[in-house]
């Protein structure tokens, strides 16, 4: 194989490993079959007799030894399985995809030896798990290589390796499966949908019939109601070819939903926030989609802040300066600050927020508040008060509330959940609550800037030690150090996303290609990161060290925050 080709410490730009073999390197399978019946029996060395490139009838069988998996065992291998399908690489990604689930529905179900790969969940993402290269499918697998006690089982890897023989065989003969098919026009769909939002002023669009509560596993809930919308929430979007879609479309501006307990509103939200990525047929949410930079916003008590302007929300605070903040233990109010205005100077255009979730304080002062701590609360705005500001500035809202009515008095929509469907109710919450009046200085949102080295991350190794046993506390070991024996370690458990391991590793190794990308500016350097994910989701990690997932943008942001490689201009 190509050796990777390094490039200078602080590089912007990734290195490069081919994973494909050269022609002279692949060997007949028929080699394979032969090396497998004579180890038979043999001690563990002899699995080296498997290492290597084999040319099966529809592709290339890849065996090699994982060289910087953290988790490698030592009869552990990577297999990749390189396949001259007939699928089409249009959308790279939504074939792979499918593929990876094909994978699990038949060449896993049953294997011969343990096996196994990235399970690509609800969403529908880019991985490192299955891509093309090249206009060739890779599909990547861990294998447990096989004991017959303390001899090697290499009849029963043979088996395997017929098992990943018919199943290439299979992918590459049958060029228009029908459930591809059906995966593709899935996905397409709902990219039409969420391409058309901006045009026709919304935000975020629920289709009728969509099943929007989970179930402890993450797919739709049995025994869910369907979403249907009454005639006066009612949008209907036209797609030209693909047809019409009927369903709750939620306009740009501040919308709050109300409900009682248990009537679906948070559902609602948490659905919204799914609805930046795709989803795979039979999901339940294929056609709920959300402008892709929506942000959930929540309280994180004890976050980290680096150099953070608050003064758009604190006019001051004790013992720091609200124009350069920082702390290693934020309270309530002032991360959910840091969380909007670093969030809306990465791109936000949608922010999601939960009464449940978050800080009371920042959320609203009511008046009685107000005249007893007097002027301690002087140059002090609330979340609330600065909804209308943003919403003019084109940063929109979607606000749970169930508690206070000073949520409603700033939305311009207002809809009830009433056992998990949706009823226009704004007119009434107007005779209640009234309006508030709008204060519409502008809210002052500062540039957010990479204030870090470019190889804070990387080094000058181009790699970064990961411990990720806890997806949301992950470990990451910094070339300098900065914590116990150089690891640090970041708390992810209220930052608003869905964490997995190959998330949070795709999260972090992004993190540091970031401050390679030469754009110091966060809002600019979305673009850049744009641009690095064209060149595919192997990008993130060339050096095949883990499965991981490309991850959203904001999650990146989130990452770099909470490093503390950013700081305010």
């Amino acid at each position: 194989m190509q050796q990777p080709d390094f490039p200078p410490t602080g590089s912007a730009l990734p290195p490069r490993e081919a994973i494909l073999p050269s022609a002279d390197e692949i060997r007949p399978l028929a080699t394979l079959r032969a090396n497998l019946r004579r180890i038979d029996g043999w001690g563990d060395l002899a699995w080296k007799e498997v290492l290597g490139a084999w040319r099966l009838p529809s592709g290339t069988l890849l065996l090699t030894l994982p060289e910087f998996d953290a988790d490698q065992h030592d009869d552990e291998r990577l297999l990749f399985l390189v396949i001259d399908h007939a699928l089409g690489a249009a959308d790279p990604v939504t074939t792979a995809d499918w593929v990876l689930r094909h994978t699990w529905a038949t060449l896993l179900a049953a294997p011969a030896i343990r096996a196994w790969t990235l399970s690509p969940g609800s969403a529908v993402r880019a991985t490192t798990a299955c891509w093309f290269d090249d206009g060739r499918l890779v599909l990547r697998l861990h294998v447990r290589l096989p004991y017959a006690g303390m001899c090697i089982d290499a009849r029963r890897f043979g088996r395997f390796v017929r098992q990943v023989e018919r199943f290439a065989a299979d992918l590459a003969e049958r060029q228009r499966r029908p459930e591809l098919e059906r995966h593709r026009r899935s996905l397409a769909l709902t990219r039409a949908l969420r391409a058309a939002l901006p045009e026709l002023g919304l935000v975020a669009f629920l289709a009728d019939g969509a099943v929007l509560p989970r179930n402890r596993d993450g797919g739709p809930a049995e025994r869910a109601i369907p979403l249907r919308t009454p005639i006066a929430l009612r949008t209907e979007i036209d797609l030209g070819r693909c047809g019409k879609v009927r369903g709750w479309g939620i306009r740009v501006g501040v919308t709050a939903i109300a409900g009682a307990p248990y009537h679906g509103k948070s559902t609602v939200l948490q659905a919204l926030q799914a609805g930046i990525d795709d989803h795979p047929p039979g999901d339940g949410r294929e056609l709920v989609v959300t402008e892709p930079s929506a942000l959930l916003v929540q309280a994180e008590d004890g976050r980290r802040i680096v150099d953070q302007d608050l003064s758009a929300f604190f006019h001051a605070l004790p013992g720091a300066d609200s124009t350069h903040f920082t702390t290693e233990r934020a309270s309530g109010a002032t991360s959910m600050a840091a969380s909007v205005l670093q969030g809306v100077a990465a791109g936000c255009r949608l922010l999601l927020v939960d009464e449940d979730t978050a800080a009371s304080n920042f959320l609203l002062i009511d008046p009685t508040m107000r005249k007893l701590l007097g002027a301690s609360l002087d140059g002090t705005r609330t979340l609330l008060e600065a909804l209308p500001a943003l919403a003019a500035q084109g940063v929109s809202t979607v606000l749970v509330a169930g508690s206070s009515g000073h949520s409603l008095a700033v939305a311009g929509r207002v809809v009830q959940m009433d056992h998990w469907q949706p009823h226009e109710v704004t007119a009434r919450a107007r005779r209640l609550v009234g309006r508030s009046a709008n204060d519409l200085r502008r809210l002052m949102v500062p540039a957010r800037l990479l204030t870090a080295d470019p190889d804070v991350v990387f080094g000058p190794r181009h790699f970064a030690p990961l411990d990720l046993r806890e997806p949301e506390r992950p470990r990451i070991k910094l070339p300098v150090p900065n914590g116990a024996n150089g690891w640090t370690t970041l708390d992810l458990r209220r930052c608003g996303w869905v964490l997995d391991e190959a998330l949070v590793a795709g999260a972090l190794l992004a993190a540091g290609w970031c401050c390679r990308l030469g754009t110091r500016d966060l809002a600019a350097l979305h673009g850049a990161y744009a641009d690095l994910l064209t060149r595919g989701p192997t990008a993130i990690d060339p050096f095949h060290s883990r499965m991981l997932t490309a991850p959203p943008w904001h999650l990146v942001v989130t990452v770099l925050e909470r490093l503390g490689l950013a700081g305010s201009r």
